[in-house]
C-alpha cells in the first residue's frame, strides 16, 4: 500500500461493505489510479481467507509493526469482521455494489493474526509482481464496456474480470480474460494481431468481432465477423473460425469441437439484451435462460424437452418471460429464488 491512509480506507470497507461512506471513499481511492484496483482485489482475496504467501516471502514482523501502528488509528468502536465476500462498489474498472452481508464479532484487544498476515502478504506480493503493469476491469451484476487505446471495444458480461497491460498497443495487443464472458470488436491492424489469453487457451485475430466465454476452466469462442484462430496454449493444432462458428476448448483436453450456429442463436443475448427463439426446443430455451438470467432451469417432464417455442423477448424481466412461455406452451412453471422448473 502507498500509505497508512490507503490501508485505512480498504480495511474500513472490508469491515463494513454495506457502509455507503466507506464505499465512496474506496471508490474515490481506486479512481485515483487504476493500479489501486489490483491492490484492493488482492487484499480482498487475502481478507477472505485465500492462501497466503510462504512465511519466508515477506518480513512478517516488520509488516506487523507497520500494520499495528496503522490499526491503532482506527476508531475504538471499529468492529473486526469475520472473513467475507466483499467487492468494490464500482462500474467497469471495478465491481458493482455487493449485496453480501457481514457477521460482526466482538472486538478483542489482540488483533486477528490473519488480518495482519493478509496485509503483510499483500505488501510482499505487490513488491514482487509490480501492480502497475496491468489495468484490471471487473463487473459484478452489471454489464459494461471498455474502449482500448487503439479504438477496439470490449463489452463485459456480468461477473467478468479482464486485465489490460498498461503498455497495450506499444509492442503488441494482448489482454487476459481471467473469468466470465466478453465480446470484442477489434480495430484492424495487420502489423499487430489482437490476442486474448483465456484459461489455457490463446485466441488471435487481426480485425473482427467475437465472443469469449471462460467458465469452469472451459473456453468457448464464437465469431460474429471476420476470422479467429483458437488453440490450446503451447499446442500446434488450432482451428480457424468464421462467422457463425463456435469452438469449445475443454480443460485438460486436446481436441477442439466446433459448431455452426444459425442466426437465431442467443450466444450474444447478454450483450444485445434480446432473446430470440425460432421454433427452439424447450431444452435449448432452458439453457439460454440460464445464461441470460443466471438461474438454474430444470425440465422435470422429459416429454417437454422437445416442445418448440416461437417468441422474442427484448430486455424483459424473468417472471414476465416465464409467464409468456407458460401460456404459449401450456405448461407448468415454478420459479423460486434462483431455481426455475418446467413440468
Amino acid at each position: 500500500m502507498n500509505s497508512k491512509t490507503d490501508i485505512d480506507i480498504v480495511i474500513r470497507y472490508l469491515e463494513s461493505p454495506e457502509n455507503e461512506q466507506y464505499k465512496r471513499l474506496l471508490n474515490d481511492w481506486i479512481q485515483q489510479d487504476p493500479a489501486n484496483l489490483d491492490i484492493f482485489l488482492d487484499m480482498r482475496d487475502m481478507w477472505n481467507g485465500d492462501p497466503l504467501p510462504a512465511a519466508s516471502a515477506f518480513d512478517t514482523h516488520g509488516q506487523w509493526q507497520k500494520l499495528s501502528t496503522t490499526l491503532d488509528e482506527l476508531p475504538a468502536n471499529a468492529c473486526v469482521a469475520a472473513p467475507i465476500t466483499a467487492t468494490a462498489p464500482l462500474s467497469v474498472a471495478s465491481s458493482e455494489k455487493n449485496a453480501a452481508t457481514t457477521t460482526k464479532v466482538r472486538k478483542i484487544q489482540g488483533r486477528y493474526w490473519w488480518a495482519a498476515a493478509a496485509v503483510a502478504g499483500i505488501a510482499a506480493t505487490l513488491t514482487l509482481l509490480g501492480p502497475g503493469n496491468y489495468k484490471t476491469y471487473a463487473t459484478q451484476m452489471q454489464i459494461d464496456s471498455v474502449k482500448l487505446q487503439d479504438g477496439s471495444m470490449v463489452y463485459l458480461n456480468a461477473n467478468t474480470i479482464i486485465k489490460v497491460p498498461r503498455d497495450y498497443g506499444k509492442k503488441d495487443r494482448q489482454i487476459t480474460i481471467q473469468k466470465g464472458e466478453a465480446f470484442f470488436d477489434v480495430t484492424k491492424n495487420d502489423a499487430q494481431p489482437f490476442a486474448v489469453a483465456a484459461q489455457n487457451v490463446d485466441i488471435k485475430v487481426l480485425g473482427t468481432s467475437f465472443n469469449v466465454k471462460s467458465a469452469d476452466h472451459d473456453v468457448k469462442v464464437f465469431v460474429q465477423t471476420g476470422k479467429v484462430s483458437a488453440a490450446y496454449k503451447g499446442a500446434d493444432k488450432n482451428v480457424i473460425l468464421t462467422p457463425g462458428e463456435e469452438a469449445l476448448l475443454v480443460h485438460n483436453k486436446s481436441d477442439i469441437s466446433t459448431t455452426l450456429h444459425k442466426k437465431s442463436n442467443n450466444i450474444l443475448a447478454w450483450k444485445t439484451r434480446c432473446l430470440v427463439f425460432d421454433e427452439t426446443p424447450l431444452s435449448d430455451v432452458a439453457s439460454a435462460l440460464e445464461d441470460y438470467y443466471h438461474v438454474k432451469v430444470t425440465i422435470s417432464n422429459p416429454q417437454l424437452a422437445d416442445a418448440k417455442l416461437l417468441a422474442t423477448f427484448r430486455n424483459l424481466p424473468l417472471d414476465e418471460v416465464l409467464d409468456i412461455i407458460r401460456k404459449a406452451l401450456q405448461i407448468n412453471i415454478k420459479h423460486e429464488d434462483n431455481l426455475v422448473q418446467f413440468y
